[in-house]
Parts: structure tokens; C-alpha cells; sequence
């Protein structure tokens, strides 16, 4: 009996510091019904119900476009097979190269190193 003392204390203790630490690194625009800093406060100083309230009454809600929406048949069949790795890159205005592997130099040095005779 002891240890189921113990289980609720730490399952307590969890999603305390869960709740806690969530509603924390929320943004206080997103935080619903209670401004942030009260929420804090109740997490804070209800322990166990301040937790359940976040969870059920505080936290952001996620849209269901964003968060596991259906795709469409078209959509799924245009899915990985037409990404393209450029369409990710952002142009540079540097002067200098993103990686070694863009700065012809090092590409130079690199040929040396492999291959000194040539």
C-alpha cells in the first residue's frame, strides 16, 4: 500500500513539473482563460489540480491543419518523392562560402592532402 502512496506522489511530482515548465516556455499571447502569470501561480500553489487545469484549460490549442491533418491523394502522391534539397536552401549574400564543401579553396587544400604527387 506504501508504494502506491508513493506512484501518486511522483506521478504528482511529474506532472507538476511537466505543467510547470510547459505553461513557462508558452507564449503569454497563446496561454487561454487565465493570463500566464496566474496560471503560474495556480500550477505553483495547487499542485496536483493547478496541473490538471493547465492541461485541460490553459495550453495553446493546436490546429488540426498544422497537427496531423488528412492529406489529400494528390497531396500524398506529391509528397517526398518531389522534394528537391534546393527548394530548402536559403541564398547566401555572404561573400563567404556556407560550408567546406562550397569554398573552392579548401576543396584545393583538400585535393593536396589526398593526392601531394599532383
Amino acid at each position: 500500500m506504501v508504494w502506491l502512496g508513493g506512484l501518486i506522489t511522483l506521478v504528482s511530482i511529474v506532472l507538476w513539473v511537466y505543467a510547470f515548465f510547459d505553461a513557462l516556455t508558452t507564449p503569454a499571447q497563446d496561454a487561454r482563460n487565465l493570463p500566464k502569470v496566474l496560471w503560474l501561480v495556480v500550477i505553483a500553489l495547487f499542485m496536483p489540480v493547478g496541473s490538471i487545469l493547465w492541461l485541460f484549460l490553459g495550453r495553446p490549442r493546436k490546429s488540426a491543419a498544422v497537427w496531423g491533418a488528412a492529406a489529400s491523394p494528390a497531396q500524398a502522391a506529391a509528397s517526398i518523392d518531389d522534394l528537391d534539397p534546393s527548394d530548402f536552401a536559403e541564398p547566401s549574400n555572404s561573400p563567404h562560402p556556407l560550408g567546406p564543401d562550397d569554398d573552392p579553396d579548401f576543396l584545393r587544400g583538400l585535393d593536396r592532402r589526398i593526392d601531394p604527387d599532383e
